[in-house]
Formats: structure tokens, C-alpha cells, sequence
């Protein structure tokens, strides 16, 4: 069993309401938790994802680096 992120320090990057990206590292040390592997569940069903889409974001992976995308 993977650890769970933790979002607190991700809350004033959703609350600036612009694009953003992070490294896997650097999403490992603001959450404590490794990113998923698996791409599919990484992008649509992962807790950082239904995080993301509950600030309104997407995500958009690039060589694992995720992107947060204001949605339309």
C-alpha cells in the first residue's frame, strides 16, 4: 500500500487559479506520496486528480511532470 498525499501545500497553488507544473520530485515532497504509475489512473482516477478537477483543473502529464490546466 502507497502513502496518501497530502494537498496542503498544493491548496495556494489551486488558489492562484493559473497553470502549474511539478516534477515527480517535487510533487513527492510537497504531498509525501509518489505519483502513480500507472498513467490511466494517474490522469482520471488518482486522489490528486479528483483533486485537481474539484479546483478545477486537469491533468496533463509531460514526461512525469504533471500540469495542472485551468479548465473551460
Amino acid at each position: 500500500m502507497s502513502k496518501l498525499p497530502k494537498f496542503t501545500e498544493l491548496f495556494p497553488l489551486f488558489e492562484a487559479n493559473s497553470d502549474f507544473s511539478l516534477t515527480e520530485e517535487q510533487y513527492e515532497q510537497m504531498t509525501g506520496a509518489p505519483l502513480p504509475k500507472e498513467t490511466y489512473y494517474l490522469l482520471k482516477k488518482s486522489a490528486v486528480a479528483k483533486r485537481a478537477a474539484e479546483h478545477g483543473f486537469k491533468l496533463v502529464l509531460n514526461k512525469r511532470t504533471i500540469s495542472f490546466k485551468k479548465m473551460d
